[in-house]
C-alpha cells in the first residue's frame, strides 16, 4: 500500500498554548539542565572508511571492508585527518559515520567546488592483523544555524520539525561520544560510583548516566538519566563470584530437594565471564568465555589438568566438576584459580534470572537517593571539556526546577449495597471494602480445569480455593450463581484443544451455556498459557482465566480480588465509574474514545502486531477491540479506515443509535521521526471512515500521541510527586502542544509520568480540559482499584497486541498479503471466535 499524498493541512501541529504553564500551583524539580549555545553555526560530515585490500581484516571481524568498530574507526579517521587539510582545523568524528565542526570546512579542501574529500593511505596498528590500505571520505552534509533553533524554542512553528530533529542529532552525538574524564570508564561506559548500592550477590550497582538534548520552551536543555549497572565486587576469585552468582539458585533447588547445579546451569554464568580480565603474573589476561566439559575431563599435552597444574605451580584446581575459564587464546584456567586485579572494578555484563528481581527492587532506589544521583552526574557533566567549548556548549551544573499543577482526584462511583457511592481517595487509590462494583456480571456456567494429576492439586485444596474466591466475588457484589463448578484433571497436554472443548462441554452439562473456564497451570509457562490462549480465544470460544497452582495454595486476597474483576469485566461488568462531571467533553456530546498500538516481534515470521480499540458507550467503559497483523516494522496501522466504520455502527448500537460529534484518539508508539506519516496516514484513514457510513460525516477528532520511552523526571523536596502532577511549561516542547502527566503512585522507586503530544485538534479543547479527561480516563482501569500512568483504553491496546500473538492459527509469514485482498471479506483480522468478538476478552 502506497501512503496518501502529503496533505499540507494535516501537516501542522497545534500550538503550545500561550498560557501553558500558568495555572501552576507548585515547583517541582527536572532532571533537565540549561544548556547555552554561543556557536552560530553546527556543520555536519558524513564519513566513509573503507578497507581498499580485499585480503585485509580487522580484528575479530573477519573481512570487515567498512572497519565498523569504533575503535578501529576513530584511528583510522585520526591518521586521515593529520595527512590532510584537515590537520590544523578542529572537527570532532563519532566512531561511527559523522563528524561535527563549529567551522565549514570544505570550502578550503581543493580549488575544485566539491565538497567531498578523499584521502587514500596506508595504515597498521595492533587492532589491525596487518597493514591495510584505506580510503577516508568525508562529505560536508549539513550546516544547522543556532538562530533557527533559538526561534523554535521560543515558539515559532515556521522552524520545521525535521530540521530541528537534525540538529538535536547532531549536538545528542556530540555530548554523549565526546571523552568524559570526570567519569569512571569502564570498558567504554562513563559510570559513576556516587552513592552506589551494594549488594550481597558479587556485584555493587553503579550509575551510567544517559543524556539527550532536547528543546524547551525558551531555552535548549540536556536530560540526564541513570541507568543501574552491576559492577562486580568481588576482589578474589572467579570461583568466589560464581559461587555467589549461584547462591540463590542451588537455594531455590534445594528446597525443591533437587540435588544442586546441573553442567547445563553453568551457560548462565558464560556471559558473566566472557570479557573479564584476570591477573596472570605481572600482566592482565581476557577471557572468551568458559570450557563446554567440566575441570576433570580435561587435559593438557595428555596429562589431566589437575595433575597438571599441580606438578607445574603446586596448585589444587579446587572442584573438577565445574567448567574452566578460557582465556582469548584459547587456554582453560579453574576458575578458583582466575585471580581477579585488585583495585580495578569490572562491569558485570548480566545478571541471572533468579537474581533480576533482586536486582531491580535495588535498583528502584528512593526519590531523594535518585535525585542525588543526578544532581551529582549533571556536575559532572558541567564540567569543562575541550570538545564542548569547541562547540560553544555550557551546561549549568544545576538541575532546573519548573511549575507544575496538581489536578483533583476525579469523583470514583461504586456501590454499597444497592446505592451508588463516592469512593474515598488516597494518593490515588481506593479500597474496596464494604463497597461493590458498579456494574456486575452474572456468572451461571463455569468450570475448572487443572493441567496436572490430583497428587499436585488435591481435590480438597481446590476446593478451599474456590470457596474463597466466590466468597470474594460475593463481597465485590458478582452474582455467582453456580458456587462449585465441575473440575476436570488434564493430565496429557498434548492436544490442549480437546481438553478445552471437554471443560467447556462439562460447564454446560446443565443447560446454560458456558461463559468460563478456570484454568490451574502447575507452573509459569508461556508456551502453555499461550496455546490455552490461542484455543479458547480462537477455537473453542469461551472466555478463560490461567491461575498458577502456587496461587491456589496461597489464595491471597489481594489476588482473588484482581483475578475477581478481571472475570466480571470479561463477562460484561464493570468495576468503577466515574461522575459525569469529571468526563469533560464526554458529558456534552457523544464522544468516542479511540486507542491503537504497534507492537513488533521478531516471532511469527517478523511480522507486527496492530491493535484498535474503540469505545462503545457514551461513558468509555466498554471497549471493542480489532487486531491486524500488520508487514514488519511498518509503525502506522493500513485499513484503519474499515475498522473506523466498523468501530462507527458498534457505538451507533451500543448507544442507541447515536453518531459520535468528537473522536479523541489516543495513539501509542510513535517516535519523531515517524510521527508525521503516522498522523497524516491514520488521521486521513479516520476521515474515509467516517465517509464509508456517510459521505457527509464528518466528526470532529483530537489526535494525542503518548510516550512512555523518555527519562523525564519530576521529584518534590521530600519524595515523588502526587498523582495528577502535570508539567506543560520549561521543559516541554516548545511548538507542539504538549505535557507530562504523572496518573499513579509508584510502588517504589521513582514515579515516571507519560508524555503526551497533541498533534491535532478539531475538537478545540480547552487545554486544562484535556489535561483533565486524559488524567482521569487513568482511573478507569477495571482489574485494579488505583490510577494507572495513562488513559485505561491505552492498557486496553497493550494487552490486545499481546493476546493478538496468541490469537494466529498459523505463522505470519503464511498468510497472505492482507491489503491485496478485497475489504470487505477482511483477511487481514486477526481470528477471534464469533461468542468472544463483542466482549472484552482480552483482559
Amino acid at each position: 500500500m502506497e501512503p496518501p499524498p502529503f496533505n499540507e493541512e494535516l501537516s501542522k501541529y497545534p500550538p503550545q498554548p500561550k498560557d501553558s504553564g500558568q495555572n501552576a500551583d507548585t515547583q517541582v524539580q527536572t532532571n533537565y539542565s540549561r544548556v547555552e549555545l554561543s556557536a552560530k553555526h553546527l556543520y555536519v560530515y558524513q564519513v566513509s572508511i573503507v578497507n581498499l585490500d580485499a585480503h585485509s581484516s580487522t580484528r575479530g571481524q573477519g573481512g570487515d571492508q567498512q572497519a565498523t568498530d569504533p575503535l578501529v574507526r576513530s584511528e583510522i579517521f585520526d591518521k586521515a585527518r593529520s595527512n590532510s587539510v584537515l590537520s590544523k582545523k578542529y572537527i570532532y568524528f563519532d566512531g561511527k559515520d559523522y563528524a561535527y565542526s563549529p567551522k565549514s570546512l570544505h570550502k578550503h579542501w581543493s580549488e575544485t567546488s566539491t565538497d567531498e574529500l578523499k584521502i587514500t593511505f596506508a595504515h597498521s596498528s595492533v587492532l589491525l592483523e596487518f597493514p591495510c590500505q584505506f580510503e577516508v571520505k568525508v562529505r560536508a552534509l549539513r550546516k544547522y544555524d543556532t538562530k533557527e533553533l533559538q526561534r523554535y524554542c521560543n515558539g515559532d512553528t515556521s522552524v520545521p520539525d525535521s530540521y530541528i530533529q537534525g540538529f538535536m542529532y547532531a549536538i545528542d552525538a556530540i555530548v554523549r561520544s565526546c571523552p568524559k574524564p570526570q567519569f569512571e570508564d569502564l570498558s567504554g561506559r562513563y559510570l559513576s560510583n556516587h552513592r552506589p548500592v551494594v549488594t550481597p550477590w558479587g556485584y555493587d550497582i553503579w550509575w551510567e548516566y544517559r543524556l539527550t538534548m532536547r528543546p524547551g520552551q525558551g531555552s535548549l536543555f540536556v536530560n540526564i538519566g541513570a541507568k543501574s549497572v552491576p559492577v562486580i565486587n568481588v576482589t578474589t576469585n572467579l570461583a568466589e563470584l560464581s559461587r555467589l552468582f549461584f547462591e540463590k539458585k542451588i537455594a531455590m533447588l534445594q528446597r525443591k530437594n533437587k540435588c544442586g547445579l546441573e553442567f547445563k546451569d553453568w551457560a548462565s554464568f558464560e556471559p558473566v565471564v566472557r570479557g573479564l580480565q584476570i591477573v596472570e603474573g605481572e600482566s592482565l589476561v581476557g577471557l572468551s568465555g568458559l570450557s563446554t566439559m567440566s575441570a576433570a575431563q580435561m587435559t593438557v599435552d595428555g596429562e589431566s589438568l589437575a595433575l597438571y597444574y599441580r606438578r607445574k605451580f603446586g596448585q589444587d584446581i579446587g572442584d573438577p566438576s565445574i567448567p574452566c575459564a578460557i582465556t582469548v587464546d584459547k587456554r582453560p584456567i579453574p576458575l578458583s584459580l582466575c585471580l581477579l586485579p585488585a583495585g580495578t572494578r569490572q562491569i558485570q555484563a548480566v545478571v541471572g534470572a533468579w537474581q533480576r528481581d533482586d536486582f531491580f527492587k535495588s535498583s528502584a532506589i528512593p526519590p531523594e537517593h535518585r535525585q542525588s544521583v543526578l544532581s551529582h552526574g549533571m556536575r559532572l557533566l558541567a564540567q569543562e571539556s575541550k570538545d564542548l567549548k569547541a562547540f560553544g556548549i555550557k551546561i549549568t551544573p544545576t538541575l532546573e526546577n519548573v511549575s507544575a499543577r496538581v489536578f483533583d482526584p476525579p469523583r470514583v462511583i461504586l456501590r454499597k449495597h444497592t446505592a451508588k457511592t463516592t469512593a474515598e481517595m488516597h494518593e490515588g487509590r481506593w479500597e474496596m471494602a464494604g463497597k461493590r462494583v458498579v456494574e456486575s456480571s452474572q456468572l451461571r456456567s463455569w468450570s475448572v480445569l487443572v493441567f496436572g494429576h490430583q497428587m499436585g492439586m488435591p481435590p480438597a485444596l481446590l476446593r478451599t480455593f474456590i470457596n474463597q474466591y466466590v466468597k470474594i466475588c460475593v463481597e465485590l457484589g458478582i452474582d455467582i450463581q453456580q458456587t462449585s463448578p465441575p473440575v476436570k484433571y488434564a493430565t496429557a497436554w498434548n492436544d490442549i484443544e480437546k481438553v478445552m472443548t471437554e471443560a467447556k462441554q462439562l460447564s454446560e452439562s446443565h443447560g446454560d451455556r458456558s461463559q468460563l473456564v478456570l484454568c490451574i497451570l502447575p507452573f509459569n509457562s508461556v508456551s502453555l498459557y499461550g496455546e490455552i490462549k490461542r484455543v479458547a480465544m480462537t477455537v473453542v470460544g469461551v472466555q478463560t482465566q490461567c491461575v498458577q497452582s502456587s496461587n491456589v495454595r496461597s489464595h491471597n486476597p489481594k489476588l482473588l480480588t484482581s483475578i475477581a474483576l478481571k472475570m466480571n469485566v470479561k463477562l460484561g461488568g464493570f468495576t468503577a465509574d466515574l461522575h459525569t462531571d469529571d468526563l469533560p467533553g464526554l458529558s456534552q456530546i457523544p464522544t468516542m474514545i479511540l486507542s491503537a498500538d504497534v507492537n513488533h516481534t521478531t516471532e511469527a515470521g517478523g511480522m507486527s502486531v496492530a491493535a484498535i480499540l474503540s469505545s462503545t458507550d457514551a461513558q468509555a467503559r466498554r471497549f471493542a477491540g480489532t487486531v491486524l497483523q500488520h508487514p514488519q516494522r511498518m509503525e502506522y496501522i493500513e485499513n484503519f479506515d474499515t475498522i473506523i466504520r466498523q468501530s462507527l455502527r458498534l457505538f451507533h448500537q451500543s448507544t442507541g443509535g447515536l453518531k459520535p460529534q468528537c473522536i479523541i484518539y489516543y495513539r501509542d508508539g510513535v517516535n519523531d521521526a515517524q510521527m508525521q506519516a503516522v498522523k497524516q496516514i491514520e488521521l486521513a484513514a479516520i476521515y474515509r471512515g467516517c465517509q464509508l457510513v456517510d459521505p457527509e460525516y464528518r466528526p470532529l477528532v483530537t489526535l494525542v500521541l503518548i510516550r512512555k520511552r523518555h527519562h523525564s523526571r519530576f521529584l518534590l523536596d521530600r519524595g515523588n510527586c502526587e498523582p495528577g502532577t502535570c508539567v506543560s511549561g520549561g521543559v516541554v516542547s516548545p511548538a507542539v502542544f504538549s505535557f507530562y502527566l504523572l496518573a499513579h503512585r509508584s510502588p517504589f522507586g521513582v514515579s515516571k509520568p507519560a508524555y503526551y503530544l497533541v498533534l491535532h485538534d478539531d475538537c478545540r479543547f480547552d487545554a486544562e480540559e484535556l489535561k483533565r479527561l486524559t488524567y482521569n480516563l487513568s482511573y478507569m482501569y477495571p482489574i485494579v482499584t488505583r490510577s494507572v500512568t495513562m488513559p485505561a483504553s491505552l492498557y486496553y491496546a497493550h494487552r490486545l497486541t499481546g493476546k493478538g500473538r496468541l490469537q494466529l492459527s498459523r505463522a505470519f509469514n503464511t498468510l497472505p498479503y492482507f491489503t491485496k485482498t478485497p475489504d470487505k471479506e477482511l483477511p487481514f483480522l486477526v481470528p477471534v471466535h464469533e461468542a468472544l468478538r463483542d466482549t472484552m476478552y482480552f483482559m
